[in-house]
């Protein structure tokens, strides 16, 4: 019986150390980022280990996430989670976050954050949750704008990220190649660079150059308008060697080509480095601006987009982060800038799982919030890699998504702009008393200054405007008697959204402004002139000294004069003399300073429109009435 005993327990001891010899390759396999073979050494101690700890749970469950088996991944991320309850490291939670993104279980991705947020509050590690959760939501009920494509020229491997040369088409792509090398990492071959003339024939896919081919990855590229300068990437090496870091890591770098040479050379940039990667580099039409992807020490995550100047000479500026407002704590990758926007694929903003594309305004030096593009042109795969067609809203982007050729294929989409309305609503209020107006002008303009729209506010000084997607829009409120409020809006990519509490306050000007219907007047004592005169006596200079000040108070206003007499005397006779009064009237506030130009008409009307209405001989109106018939009025053309 002790026999059998110490037989048992040496056979323990035997297993368990095999057990923890095959950890320690599968750690090794690990930190070289070989998850394939990782993942089978993993498998294969925890078929013998009594216990397991949550890190090893951890480490599989990031092992199959980037072999894309996120069933497996969950499973593994599950017992992590169960045993660590769960650990406070924002990056390593977030794998298990995505995963269930990509399965579909945004609730229960919702409940993880929520729960990680409350335990560790850890919220600003994460993008703005709150605010992306809202608009992810909009998404999920949202109708898709785009109609997506699979090319025919992808293969089985990976194709991806499509740029344009002249023109030809180029995409870099893992298909097999005799003289290519297997990649540890994922057991594919490397990526080389391919162009076609014809993205609809996978037969006329060829080499992009023999020059610049290396044994290893060579990606992504990008060039200048006029065709001379190609940037890349590609994996660092020596010769026909790659090179490594102490830490046994092989970092891309990005490399530029003057491809009006007849021998193709590459020159490295000079901003990369030895400890880190650079790569998917976008140059901007004017060959003035290059952006790029790294994991640079100073960012916000894993891989942040940076910008660098370009100078004439080929030399570039110190690159700039562009900011938490675009970079997260995870990836943020492919760059595409044109016309102010901001075009890039990102996992760590909210969307529907892995990677997704977005866009950002950039206006006076500020991008602003990423706008997921919304459904079937992302998905829960990842999706990535966009690029701009050559005809109008059209374009290409990438994707592992299910019912592919293989791997990631590059995909043609059409964008449905005409398609895609939103909604606008809010109240116009009373500046100083908060109270709602009725019947005030909400008005929108296009293009700088086209009307595109216009309502009325309803009894509670509320409205309801229909826009169109993906425009800049001027919006402004104004009602008679009342100040202006307005503001610029850019629309963005989600159909059928409603962008609530568009609210404007407007100020009551009744001491400055009247009012007759629709018809507004700068408010001033009646200008009385003498019985049968026209001159400006200082008397009525007061009064228009006031029409001079409301005019400098509002620099853009323009009026126009109306002048009037009372009805004694002849018709002929008292149209000429409030004709003389009108312009005499125009010339004293141009006289003040007022541009002529300011002043759009100056016009007597005689006794045609009285306010009193009086017989020639004063049986039935006083001298007051009379002489309110005898005015001159300031008519506000705009202000």
């Amino acid at each position: 019986m002790k026999n059998k005993i110490a037989f048992i327990l040496i056979l323990s001891i035997g297993i368990s150390g095999l057990a923890q010899k095959t950890l320690k390759e599968a750690d090794a396999l690990f930190e070289r980022f070989a998850y394939a073979d990782a993942a089978l050494a993993y498998e294969r101690y925890i078929e013998d280990a009594s216990t397991i700890s949550p890190e090893t749970w951890q480490r599989l469950g990031y092992t199959y996430y980037n072999l894309k088996d996120y069933v497996n991944a969950l499973n593994a991320y599950s017992n992590w989670h169960e045993i660590n309850n769960p650990q406070g490291d924002a990056l390593k939670g977030f794998y298990y976050y995505d995963t269930l993104r990509r399965l579909k279980e945004y609730d229960k991705a919702n409940q993880l954050a929520e729960a990680y947020f409350n335990k560790f509050n850890t919220r600003d590690k994460f993008i703005d949750y709150d605010e992306e959760q809202a608009r992810f939501d909009e998404l999920l009920q949202a109708d898709t704008l785009y109609t997506v494509k699979n090319l025919p020229l992808n293969s089985q491997y990976a194709d991806f990220a499509a740029s344009f040369y002249k023109n030809e088409f180029v995409f870099t792509s893992s298909r097999n190649k005799e003289d290519n090398k297997i990649y540890e990492r994922n057991k594919t071959p490397y990526l080389s660079i391919y162009k076609t003339s014809n993205p609809e024939a996978v037969s006329e896919v060829r080499l992009f150059s023999e020059d610049i081919e290396t044994p290893f990855h060579d990606g992504t590229s990008s060039f200048t308008a006029d065709g001379r300068y190609m940037y890349y990437a590609s994996s660092f090496q020596s010769g026909a060697k790659k090179v490594f870091s102490d830490e046994k890591r092989n970092f891309f770098k990005i490399y530029r080509v003057d491809l009006s040479q007849k021998k193709l050379k590459k020159e490295l940039l000079a901003f990369n480095g030895d400890d880190y990667s650079t790569g998917q580099p976008y140059i901007t039409p004017d060959g003035k601006k290059l952006y790029f992807a790294s994991d640079m020490p100073g960012g916000y995550g894993k891989a942040d987009i940076y910008v660098c100047e370009v100078y004439e000479n080929g030399t570039t500026s110190q690159p700039t982060n562009l900011g938490p407002e675009i970079n997260t704590i995870v990836d943020d990758f492919f760059p595409f800038f044109k016309e102010g926007v901001l075009y890039f694929s990102s996992a760590g903003h909210l969307g529907f799982g892995g990677l997704d594309m977005y866009k950002s305004f950039y206006r006076d030096g500020i991008f602003g919030t990423p706008i997921n593009l919304g459904q079937v042109i992302n998905t829960n795969a990842d999706d990535f890699a966009y690029v701009e067609g050559k005809t109008p809203n059209t374009g290409y982007f990438s994707s592992d998504r299910a019912g592919g050729k293989g791997d990631d294929d590059i995909y043609e989409f059409t964008y449905n702009l005409e398609l895609c309305q939103q909604f606008i609503s809010g109240t116009v209020y009373d500046l100083d008393t908060r109270k709602p107006i009725p019947g005030a002008l909400v008005t929108v303009y296009i293009n700088q200054n086209e009307k595109y729209s216009e309502v009325t506010t309803d009894e509670n000084g509320t409205y309801r405007l229909e826009v169109l997607c993906e425009t800049d829009y001027a919006i402004e409120a104004h009602k008679a008697g009342y100040s202006k409020d307005g503001l610029n809006l850019s629309t963005d990519v989600t159909p059928g959204r409603t962008m609530k509490m568009l609210d404007f306050k407007i100020k009551d000007l009744s001491e400055i402004f009247t009012t007759d219907g629709n018809v507004e007047k700068i408010k001033v004592d009646p200008i009385y002139f003498e019985y049968y005169r026209y001159n400006i006596n200082s008397v009525a200079a007061i009064q228009l000294q006031k029409v001079v000040d409301v005019m400098n108070a509002y620099p853009d206003m323009m009026i126009k004069i109306e002048s009037h007499t009372d009805q004694r005397g002849t018709d002929y006779f008292n149209k000429q003399l409030s004709t003389n009064r009108a312009e005499a009237t125009r010339d004293w506030l141009i006289s003040r300073g007022i541009a002529a130009n300011r002043i759009e008409s100056a016009i007597g009307y005689g006794e045609s429109r009285p306010i009193n209405i009086c017989d020639e001989q004063g049986a039935n109106c006083t001298e007051v009435e009379y002489s309110e018939n005898r005015r001159s009025e300031f008519i506000v053309v705009r202000r």
